[in-house]
Formats: C-alpha cells, structure tokens, sequence
C-alpha cells in the first residue's frame, strides 16, 4: 500500500480522493484543506463520499509528519514552495496544477524543483486530461508512422457548466472582447500547454527551434448567466487557441482548444466534445477520444478525467527516479488494479 496525501478538495482534488479511495493499492493518510471551514472534517464527507477516517488539515508539517509515499498535488494554481517542500521531504509529488515539464514556471522554479527532487531522492509528474493523456494518446498513435510530419491535438469542450470561475475570468473570459490585454491574459493562463508541446517534442526526438501561440475570442451575443459569473454582450465567452512548436518555420506539434460558455455567442465555434488527434505522414492518423459520461454523474464526478491519470501514475512515479518525470519516461499508465471494479 502506498501512503497517499492529498492536497485540497476542490472540483479535480474529490474527484482524485475518490479514486484513491476506492483504490487497492493506496491509502489516504492526509488531506490539506485551503478553507478554514473544512479543516477538521472528514475527508470523505467534504467529498460526498462515506467517512474516511481521515481529518482535513491546513498544518503542513502535519502532513510532512505522516511520511506519505506521495502527494497528490490538484490546487487550482502551483505553489512551488508547497511543492519543494514535500519533494525536499522524500514525498514524491503528481500533480496537476499546470505542471508538465515546468517550463511554465520559468527555468528558476523549475531549477529549484528539480534539485529539491534530486535531494530528497523523490520524484515529480505532472499529468492530468490535457495537458496530459490527451498527449500521451497522440504520442501512442505514433507508434504505426515510419514519418510524422505533424501532430495535432485539439480538445473542443462545452465548458458552461465547469464551476472554476477564477479560472476562467484569469483567461479573460468575460472581459470586452476589444480589451488589449486579453491575449496575454488568456497566454499567461495556458502556458503549461507550451510544457505538453516540449514535451511531446522530447518523446519525438525532435528538437523545436521555437513555440508559438495564438488566440481568438467569441463575443457574447446576449447576456450569459452562468452559476458562476455572467457574461454581458460583446465580452469574451468562448476562446480558441493554439501553441505550436516549430521547426524549419513550420508547425511539427500544435496543441489548440475550443472552449464555450454558453450558447450565444459569435464565432459561434462548431465542437466536437472530445479531443481530436491528427497525425499527418506516412501513413496519416485520425483518432477521436471522447469522453461520455454515465448518466446521473453530478458536479463531484466532473473533476474525474483530470484526477485519475495523475492517481494512476502514482506507483510509477514512486518506482521512477529522483528528479522531474515526462510522461514518455514511465511505463504505460493505466487503470490498474480496478478493472472489473463495481459499485
């Protein structure tokens, strides 16, 4: 059994200590809690889930104290002190807190990571549904090509009901399409798909000469009222954008999404709810992966396919060594030990 803390309970956190929960091979031992309503209750009530036996704390050293084999890492945004300090500690670290190889952090964090890692003899992944599977999928589908001359992920998603509000307002959803400063808005907010471009580019052994990035928005039409915000005519409800790496002043990776809130807007984008994989060479690949979800699933399942590839990859991460770990570095990551799993 693996020892398992995990760190905060929002909509990926209890989505992650479902899973762990009803994995064989884990054991949560420790939860941190970013309110103070939530410390010193349950972990399994805080997650609609029965009791637990585990109490939500906001001490770190508690959590450090309990020698944890690995923590799970889902805040909305990174903090890399909280991240140094377990990696430091011996704890390795999977995250999905917009950490693939760190290069979104800048080189000085991701130094520091890095040597926290190596010190503590602990290791650092950072997954999640994209960036993450999504671009472990694409990576596999190359597998069939004797050459790839370009790869394309696309994940187009209705995002109406995804309650994540600071998110989507540091994107520039909601915000006057004409304001100057929504471009950079939006850039800053998706940088770590720049990491998942380094990243797919490492597995290819195909050094990039540089990443690019651009973006559109759709305009509200009417007023959009959402549970979480409201978007008022001509502001910001849908985005679309890509990161590409170059070589020779053309697109080898390219990494786009299409994201909606609501449903009156202008682009009125078409979506295709999953993710779409293009592969162009010899021979050309096209795969669709799309998520459906059961029926009676409610806001507490939403975070699932973001959680679990990063639970999945927990015994892996902790078999691998010391440092910061790629997703083309471990074995195959899937659902072991709980196939056949009911209810």
């Amino acid at each position: 059994m693996l020892r398992i803390v995990q760190w905060n309970t929002g909509i990926v956190g209890t989505a992650a200590v479902r899973g762990i929960a009803e994995h064989p091979g884990l054991e949560l031992v420790g939860c941190h809690a970013h309110s103070k309503e939530k410390v010193g209750r349950d972990v399994g009530e805080l997650c609609g889930i029965p009791a637990l036996g585990v109490t939500a704390t906001d001490d770190v050293e508690k959590l450090l104290a309990l020698r944890p084999d690995c923590l799970v890492y889902t805040p909305l945004f990174p903090d890399v002190d909280v991240m140094a300090r377990f990696l430091e500690a011996g704890v390795n670290v999977v995250s999905t807190a917009y950490f693939i190889t760190g290069r979104a952090l800048g080189a000085d964090a991701t130094g520091r990571l890095e040597a926290a890692a190596r010190r503590g003899g602990a290791t650092l992944y950072g997954s999640g549904i994209y960036p993450g599977l999504a671009n472990a999928f694409a990576l596999v589908s190359t597998g069939v090509c004797r050459r790839v001359d370009r790869i394309s992920v696309l994940e187009s998603v209705d995002c109406t009901h995804y309650d994540s509000g600071e998110m989507w307002r540091r994107a520039g959803i909601g915000r006057p399409v004409g304001d100057p400063a929504l471009p950079g808005m939006a850039r800053e907010l998706t940088t770590v798909f720049a990491d998942a471009v380094e990243m797919m580019a490492r597995a290819l052994a195909a050094p990039l000469d540089e990443i690019r990035y651009d973006v559109e928005f759709a305009a509200a039409t009417q007023p959009i009222e959402l549970s979480f915000m409201t978007i008022e005519p001509g502001c910001a409800a849908g985005l679309r954008h890509r990161w590409s790496g170059i070589v020779a002043g053309r697109a080898l990776i390219e990494l786009g999404v299409v994201w909606k809130l609501g449903y009156t807007m202008q682009p009125d984008w078409p979506l295709e709810h999953g993710y779409r994989i293009e592969i162009d060479g010899l021979p050309n690949v096209r795969s669709r992966l799309e998520i459906v979800h059961p029926e009676g699933w409610a806001a507490p399942d939403f975070g699932t396919i973001t959680a679990m590839p990063a639970v999945h990859a927990i015994a892996a991460v902790c078999a691998a060594p010391p440092g910061i770990v790629h997703a083309h570095e471990l074995p195959l990551v899937v659902a072991a030990h709980v196939a056949g799993a009911r209810a």
